[in-house]
This record gives structure tokens, sequence and C-alpha cells, in this order.
């Protein structure tokens, strides 16, 4: 006692505070305080307080229940699940509620009366022990237990809770049970926050929060706050938490979230990761290097001086062999294992601790994770940990730890743009398919237009082009069937992109009603309705050219810039669409002006009919053959930079989504988003992957995934065929080198093992085939 009162005496002279001697009290067994009795036990409540409301007559009006309410309210922390018990009090002090005294009132009069007096007493809170944060929640309000382990019994320091709003009561189990770890984190700040502490529920919500694959909003303000407390997560079972848990059992329709998400969600290991510092992390590196098997070992045999024969280590690891083979860069130093390494740029030998294996991912999460490694590439990473350390094995373990890495995964792109086998569409006849999509916003010009409405046919690359003063779905589809199916008949089917108007109720109901198929584009890939777009752009390049200063008349050249693109003849066709459409060409104002005779041969009224069919039949012909040609030959060069990979039902993959949140910079958004999940193949170029809203399957573009790895170090799982290493040999491009040579092999200088690794690592030289010429020179 005397040493904590010397302890207080000390922060009141720091703090330049005196006290006056007849107000203080000294070694007393108990003192009141502000209506507490705090005492050797603990903190309890002051009984004269507690008999005021023990006689406290049933209120008559609003203002005495906020009375008692108030007096109760004071000694919240005594009473658990304080604000679900006095929640009908609460209602009833409710601007929109009238006073009416209900027997839920009286329940909850009586009940807080009876807690108060048989309040429990509290611990003080003892800074130097773990304290414990269990968590519930119900239908109307959250509830919190802080507690320590005093003398082997868990003793309460303080209750809380907390009514919820009309809008929170709305939440999902999920969401309520987040909602209560996240408030009563920040009520019992003071005791929390610094220290590391336990937080129990009887919901996996938290896990399933620190795991949530892009969280926005809300969630992602949650996991901020929960992200600056070192903490342990415990999940106990309903019963254990005195709360029926079947709601965590039924799939929540509001957030996706189930009791058994772990089971079928292939999410990497290191993604919801929280870092906490264990006492063991302080143990000495010398003794660290003793508890592994390989390291110890080689570490006897340099402090010995004795190193074995190759044939006494042949069956051992591959790091011991290594290590065997830069038998003469190991160096032992304050009982610490170092290999001696020539630095390039200094020249300057350095010593490198051999890292256990136990240690190596610690020591790559601080190279590379860490806010002062930066996700830094494979090379800078490789070059900072050889500053001070270095393991059998470091560059094949740096590349797939940072090919696993989930924050370069969402950040960076891959370096080679990937591009998939183009899919060509073939058709028969004019009109036969559709494409469509909407141009805009463009300024309003004088009749309230503001886009443009193309439609496209995939045959005769005859195009229209309509002005609009909105893009609603009734306005779309009133001009399509008015102005383009009146007056070239039904389509067989019509593509577009997933805009709202296209893929609304309206839409679907026109094409079924009329039996055309509805094909739509994949999210983020203008590439699927490449002929719409590309005309877009040509139709927006003509209209610059003729719009006035003030933009507001591009609506009334359309017409105009139509006829001259219908004239053309286009390139994948060998004709004009007038000439697929019409069977003629149009006079132009040049025909006009030099009054140039027609185009087409003069024939009798009543052969006409024959003659254009003819003509139309022949031109139709050699415009299935050109574009047959021209779409070859456009899949032939597309398919010659084709870079793409390959997916199967199962697999993790990363989404790209180039949207970005308002307010955000560009440059500082990460488009990655994920991992998410294969769940089919529809074609060689077409995913269903589970990255819409609540896991929903959305068709994804191969264009637009990337293989979600796994950050594999060496022993922990199979390795990969990326680097050759085997344990009796290196591959060296296409020579065996036996390890027991690998001292003594040529330009290796003293980097022994590593540096057959750098070779290993390289890219094979490429192989040419002689010239065709050669062979005119080669006699048998």
């Amino acid at each position: 006692m005397l040493a904590n009162l010397e302890k207080v005496f000390q922060k009141l002279l720091s703090a330049g505070l005196k006290l006056k001697a007849r107000k203080c009290t000294l070694f007393a067994k108990q003192v009141k305080y502000l209506g507490h009795v705090i005492s050797e036990k603990g903190i309890e409540t002051d009984p004269d307080k507690v008999s005021v409301v023990e006689s406290w007559p049933q209120p008559m009006d609003k203002t005495q229940v906020r009375a008692f309410i108030g007096l109760c309210g004071y000694y919240r922390k005594f009473i658990a699940n304080f604000a679900e018990i006095a929640r009908p009090l609460h209602k009833l002090t409710e601007a929109t509620t009238a006073f009416k005294w209900t027997d839920d009132c009286q329940r909850s009069f009586e009940l807080l009366k009876q807690k108060l007096t048989d309040a429990p007493i509290l611990i003080c809170p003892d800074f130097t022990k773990k304290f414990i944060l269990d968590t519930d929640a119900s239908q109307n309000a959250v509830g919190a237990v802080l507690s320590q382990v005093i003398d082997g019994k868990e003793r309460v320091v303080a209750y809380a809770s907390k009514t919820l709003s009309k809008s929170e009561r709305r939440y999902c189990v999920t969401r309520k049970e987040l909602y209560a770890v996240v408030t009563f984190i920040k009520h019992f700040r003071p005791f929390l926050y610094g220290r590391k502490f336990l937080v129990r529920t009887d919901h996996n919500s938290l896990r399933w929060l620190l795991r949530f694959k892009d969280p926005e909003g809300q969630l992602a303000r949650w996991l901020e706050v929960i992200s600056s407390y070192d903490m342990d997560i415990e999940h106990r079972a309903g019963k254990l938490h005195r709360n029926a848990d079947s709601l965590s059992r039924v799939p929540c329709n509001q957030c996706g979230y189930y009791d058994d998400w772990d089971k079928d969600q292939s999410v990497p290991k290191h993604i919801g990761e929280i870092h906490v510092k264990e006492k063991d992390d302080l143990c000495q590196f010398d003794q660290i290097q003793n508890d592994d098997k390989d390291i110890g070992l080689v570490k006897a045999w340099v402090h010995e001086n004795k190193r074995p024969d190759y044939k006494a280590i042949s069956a051992e690891s591959y790091t011991v062999k290594s290590l065997w083979c830069q038998w003469s860069l190991l160096v032992l130093k304050d009982k610490i294992l170092y290999r001696l390494w020539d630095d390039e740029e200094t020249g300057l030998p350095v010593h490198q601790a051999i890292v256990p294996s136990s240690e190596r991912r610690k020591v790559l999460h601080f190279c590379h994770d860490s806010k002062t490694a930066g996700h830094l590439g494979v090379h800078k990473t490789i070059s900072k940990i050889r500053q001070g350390y270095y393991w059998p094995g470091l560059q094949s373990d740096v590349r797939g730890y940072i090919r696993g890495c989930d924050t370069c995964s969402r950040r960076k792109s891959p370096s080679k743009t990937k591009r998939a086998p183009m899919q060509t569409v073939q058709v028969g006849y004019p009109m036969e398919r559709l494409a469509t999509d909407i141009l805009g916003e463009f300024p309003e010009t004088e009749h309230q237009n503001r886009y443009i409405l193309v439609v496209s046919d995939y045959f005769s690359k005859w195009t229209e082009a309509f002005p609009m003063p909105n893009m609603e779905a009734k306005t779309v589809a009133r001009i399509i069937v008015n102005e383009v199916i009146c007056r070239f008949g039904v389509p067989n089917a019509i593509h577009s992109d997933q805009g709202r108007q296209y893929e609304s109720q309206l839409f679907s109901e026109v094409c079924q009603l009329l039996q055309i198929q509805k094909t739509r584009t994949t999210p983020y890939h203008p590439q699927s309705d490449g002929m719409v777009e590309r005309f877009n752009k040509t139709l927006v390049t003509m209209l610059s050219s003729y719009v006035a200063d003030n933009h507001r008349d591009w609506d009334e050249h359309i017409p105009y810039v139509l006829m001259a693109y219908r004239a053309t003849e286009h390139e994948s066709t060998g004709f004009s669409p007038n000439m697929l459409m019409l069977g003629r060409e149009t006079s132009t104002p040049l025909d006009i002006i030099y009054e140039m005779p027609v185009s087409w041969k003069m024939v009798p009224e009543n052969e006409w009919a024959w003659v254009l069919k003819e003509r139309m039949e022949r031109a139709h012909r050699l415009v299935r053959e050109n574009s047959e040609r021209s779409t070859n030959r456009q899949k032939h060069y597309h398919d010659m930079r084709m870079s793409f990979e390959r997916f199967k039902d199962g697999d993790s993959v990363y989404v790209y989504f180039p949207q970005r949140k308002v307010g955000c910079s560009p440059k500082l958004t990460s488009y990655w988003r994920g991992p998410f999940v294969v769940t089919g193949k529809l074609t060689e170029v077409l995913y269903k992957v589970n990255c819409g809203r609540n896991g929903r399957e959305q068709v994804i573009h191969c264009d637009r995934m990337k293989a979600c790895r796994e950050q594999v170090l060496r022993g922990e799982t199979s390795m990969s065929n990326d680097l050759n290493v085997e344990d009796e040999s290196v591959s060296v491009h296409d020579e065996q080198v036996p390890l027991e040579t690998v001292d003594e092999y040529p330009g290796m200088g003293n980097k022994g093992l590593e540096a057959v690794e750098d070779l290993a690592n390289q890219p094979k030289k490429r192989q040419r085939n002689p010239p065709s010429w050669l062979k005119d020179y080669v006699r048998d």
C-alpha cells in the first residue's frame, strides 16, 4: 500500500499539484466517492443512493420517468444488459409516444430496482493483467462485459450496453454482432488501447469482417477501428456464451455471411491476419537457430570446425546441403551463424545471419509488407534482405512470397497486357443480328437532345443513329421498334452492353414478345461489342468536324454524316452499306451538279425486281466470302499477340474493376479486387465468378482476371517448377552440376550455391532455328 501511495504522490508532484491535508483520508479501508463505495473488495454502489431507488414511486409522467432512468443510468455499469431492460422506459420518453404505463414498463421498473439493490461488486482494474471483453447482441440492444482473471477467477470490471436505433435494429444478426464488438471496443478504449486483450463472441462475425473482400463504407470503417487495437479473437459456442446461436447458422441475405463461410471460401491465409508481437519474439536469435533442426546441425559443425563428407549428408535436407557447399563462407560470431557475402556495389564483406525456417515469413514481412518496406519488387526485396540475412532458397522464397502478396496483386497489373483469342460472330444476311449502344452525354441541343442511340447491322454494316433527350428504357425501346424494326423487320438477335435500359424488364419483354434473342457483353469489356464501339468513334470524329462552337447543334448533322458513312465502301465487306441494303448506290450532290448518269443500267420495269434480286444475291455471296476472309485475317493478327490465362472451377482469382470511389485519386486506387472463386466455365474466354454483390455470380472475361497465387516458401509446400533446384543437383541451363562440386564451379567465386541459383532463375537462351537458305550449303 505504501508503494502505491508513493506512486500517487510522485505523479502529483510531477504534475505540480498540491493536496490540502485536512481533506485527505489515508489508509482508509473504504471510502465513498461520487456515489460509489471503493474498498479493498472492489467498487460497489453507495447504499444511500440505492435506498432512494428502492423507495422510488411509480412515475406518473415522462419527466419522472426520465429522472428515474437518469439515476439508474448512473449505475449502469453494475447492471448487465441495462439497455435491454430499460428499453420500455426509454421508449416511453420518446416525443412521438403518448405516456401510457404498461405491464412492460412496470416489469422494467421493478427489475431495475432489483438489479440495483443486488448490484455486484466490481473489481478495480489491474492494468498489469489481460482484459477480457465479451460482447453480445439482441434484437433491440447490444451489451458487453469487461472482466479480468484474478486469483484464477474471472471477475467483472464493468458492464456496458446500448439500445439500438431504428436503423440499427434492421441490421442482420452478423452486422449487429459486429456493431457490438466495435461499439464496446471504443467504449472501453481507456482500458484496452495500447494493451493486448481478448475478445470473445458467440458469432464468427469478427473473423468474417477481417477476411471480408474489398470492405467498403461501414465495414471499412469498422475494420479501421479494430485494426488499431492489439487483440486476440476467440469464438465461443452459443451455449457457453449464454446466447442462442441458431441464427448464426442461417445464411444472411443482407451481408452474405453464414457460419460455415470459412469452409466454402478459398481465401489465402495471409488475408485478414492481425500481426501481434508475442513474448517468444524477444528470444535470442542464437537460440532460435539452435532450435532449427537443419541450421542447428550445421552450426554444430562450424562450432567444432569439422566438415563432414558429402556421403554423410547425402540424406539430409536441401538447406543442410546448400550450407555444406558454402562451408568456406560460414562463420560463428556471438553464438550466431553467419555467411560472409561480398557486396558487389561496395566490395565489402557482409555478415548475413542464417535465418531459420520458422522466422523466414517474419523477415519477408518486414522486408516487403511493412510500411518501411513499401511492397517493392523481387530484386529490391532480395537486395534488402541480403543486407543482413540469408537462407538457402532465398530467391525462390522471395518470388513465391511476392507472387502471392495480396496487396501487390490488388495494386499491380500484369507486366504483359492480357489478350485472349478473338471471338468471331458469323452472320449470313442483312438484319440477322443487330448491335446497339448509347453515346453521350452531349451538350443539350435546342430539341432537348443529349444522347445518341446507335443501331448497327452485323452483315451489311448499315447503321442508324437517333438523337434522344434521355436514355430511359421506354425511350430506347420505342425508337428501336418504331424506327428500326418497323422499317427493316424483326432481327434474330440484338446485342448490347449491360446498360440499365437494355437490362430492364420493359426491354426484355419487348424482345420476348418479338422472339428476339437478347445477348450482352461482359461487364467492363467493350471489346465484346467492338463493331458498334468502333462506329461510335467514327461518328464522333465526323460530328466534331461540323458542329458549331457551342456544340449545341450536333443533332442536326447526324443525317448527313450517316449519308456519308453509308455511301462509303466498308473494308470487311467490300461494299457500301447502301449497296447491301438498297441494291444500289445513292446519288450524291456532286452527281447532281455535274449531271452524271446513273450508275446502274436502265432495265424495263417488269424486269427490275429480278435484276435487283440477282444483284443482291451476288453481292451478299461476295460479302459472306469477304467477311469470312476479313474475319480470319483479323483473328490471325490479333491472336499473334495472344496472352491469357486458363482457369478451372475452384481457382482463386482477382478481377479488374476500373471504377473508383468518389474523391479518390485514380493513381492511388487499387483496381484489382478479390480473391474470388471461379464457379464455372462458359467458353474459352468467359467464366462465372462469385464477384457480385453478396457473392452472386457474374460472367467475367478472362482479360479481367488474373490468378491468385499462394505465398509458397520452401519446405512449407511442394516447390513449383519455376526454379529447377533439386535435392541432388542444380540445373544451370542445360548442365547438371552436382552439389558437391558447386564450390569449384567455374566463375562462381565465393558465392557458392546462390550464384548457381541466380543462373537457374534466369530465362533460358532462346533456341533459334537455322534459316531455310542455310540448307543449300549443308552437305551430307
